[in-house]
């Protein structure tokens, strides 16, 4: 084969290589970036669907507030410390929720100050059943495959779903960006990297800020991680003792509130 031919053969071979390489770098660059933006649409799907969660835990946090003593803030701080906790590190409820007297029940008792301390239980109970759904999320079959169990939209799961998207988004712009995609592509045409490189023109682009994914903002969504609450019958104990005292400070105020739950 003459020298001609051969060079003719290698010039189409690398012509066809090159071809091959930047469809490969289109691929994975315009890839990437299509597979995160299907990730961030899942996550802001999860986080409208835990925002409507988390609205449940606050109207049941609005009922037990109500309970004790109508939502006086001080009633509701002594409240919180009874059971082990700082009540500034406590969420609460938005100040357009309001109490939903229609998920409480009244309790039968035969004295006053017992059926108080049964409400305040059940209160305390819900609420806290709402927060651990809230945050670990209930387990419920697959309708489609009975045999999988599944887990419902919770804090913990939409959180490291955030976390390891932002990791994602950040290594995408750091390491696949328009700059690094654009400095490969001129590499691979030799005769214009040399022309350039002989002018000195650099091998610069502004696209990278422009460019950039922008990554989500976790703290802008108002969801709220609250703490692992005591189960009722862990501190039915400190319920009784603070719903007595509260009786005792407030008896008239109570009567008006088992009124309200009574839908009188």
């Amino acid at each position: 084969m003459s020298d001609k031919k051969k060079k003719g053969t290698y010039e189409c071979l690398a012509d066809t290589l090159t071809e091959e390489t930047l469809q490969e770098a289109a691929d994975t660059f315009f890839g990437q970036r299509k597979s995160i933006e299907n990730e961030l649409q899942i996550y802001n799907q999860r986080i409208h669907e835990l925002a409507q969660i988390q609205a449940r835990v606050q109207t049941s946090q609005a009922n037990l507030h109500f309970v004790l003593a109508k939502g006086q803030s001080e009633t509701i701080k002594l409240f919180y410390q009874s059971i082990g906790f700082d009540a500034d590190q406590v969420p609460r409820p938005e100040k357009d929720i309001a109490p939903d007297l229609r998920m409480l029940q009244l309790p039968f008792a035969l004295r006053t100050q017992n059926r108080y301390v049964k409400l305040l239980r059940a209160a305390y109970g819900a609420f806290v059943d709402q927060v651990r759904g809230y945050m670990y999320g209930r387990d419920y079959r697959d309708p489609e495959d009975p045999r999988c169990q599944r887990v419902t939209v919770n804090y913990q799961q939409v959180h490291a779903f955030f976390t390891q998207l932002k990791e994602k988004i950040q290594k995408a712009n750091q390491d696949n960006s328009p700059t690094q995609v654009l400095q490969f592509v001129k590499q691979l045409d030799i005769d214009r990297s040399a022309r350039e490189s002989l002018v000195g023109v650099p091998l610069r682009y502004t696209l990278d800020e422009d460019m950039a994914i922008a990554a989500p903002d976790f703290a802008q969504s108002g969801l709220k991680a609250y703490p692992d609450f005591p189960l009722p019958d862990e501190v039915k104990e400190e319920i009784k003792k603070f719903a007595g005292q509260v009786y005792a400070a407030h008896p008239e105020r109570i009567r008006q509130i088992l009124k309200a739950v009574k839908g009188e």
